[in-house]
């Protein structure tokens, strides 16, 4: 049986070539939204009726790509201008406790799929020690919560067999294509052991990499 991928986000061009990317090395593709793409087969937007629908359809889910990342235009506020608590709202719902509910609610298929492979997408402009920004308040402080929900929920799923990629997709520098050829290769590669040392896997660690292949700090 093929593996299968779900996509959660399909609105932007680096989502379509992702999806386009596993298509074309023969996955059961998925995704969530009404944006029709060849090889990809449409589920519903609620978090509960598209695992609903998954379930039936294929009864197991291998690669949980969570592509979610909103970055409002309003959300340019400074801290000598003050902030908008509505904007930040916003935000923190789509790319924190959206990315919550989605794994509560394919989760259990996971558990029956062989992959078990988690997907993120985040940005090193967002790293507390990298950022030089000095607004997108919103968007920044979301996924510093993101890479806290992350880290807990690999502490918990870890044992299990579960394993974590976290990507920039660098969309100012990165060519859609580009990006989603490398999040596919950081996505379906094994990460090395240290000299061929079980003990030393690297899995173990908890990284993001962006689509040049640069390593970031959280």
């Amino acid at each position: 049986m093929k593996d299968t991928v779900l996509i959660t986000c399909f609105n932007k061009p680096f989502d379509e070539k992702l999806a386009a990317a596993f298509v074309q090395r023969g996955f059961r593709v998925y995704a969530m939204g009404s944006k029709h793409a060849q090889g990809v087969t449409l589920l519903p937007c609620a978090a509960d009726e598209a695992s609903c629908a998954l379930r039936e359809k294929e009864g197991k889910l291998d690669f949980l790509l969570d592509t979610t990342d909103t970055d409002e235009e309003q959300d340019n506020f400074t801290v000598r201008c003050g902030i908008n608590p509505q904007v930040m709202e916003r935000v923190f719902r789509q790319n924190v406790l959206r990315s919550m509910s989605l794994l509560e609610a394919f989760l259990p298929l996971l558990d029956e799929g062989e992959g078990k492979r988690l997907f993120y997408l985040t940005s090193a402009k967002s790293s507390i020690n990298e950022t030089r920004r000095i607004d997108h308040f919103g968007y920044n402080m979301s996924k510093t919560a993101l890479h806290q929900f992350i880290q807990m929920t690999r502490n918990k799923l870890f044992d299990k067999g579960y394993t974590f990629r976290v990507f920039d997709p660098v969309y100012d520098e990165a060519a859609p294509e580009d990006a989603a050829q490398s999040a596919f290769n950081y996505i379906t590669r094994r990460r090395g052991t240290e000299n061929n040392d079980p003990k030393r896997d690297d899995e173990d660690n908890l990284v993001f990499r962006d689509a040049f292949g640069r390593q970031h700090c959280w």
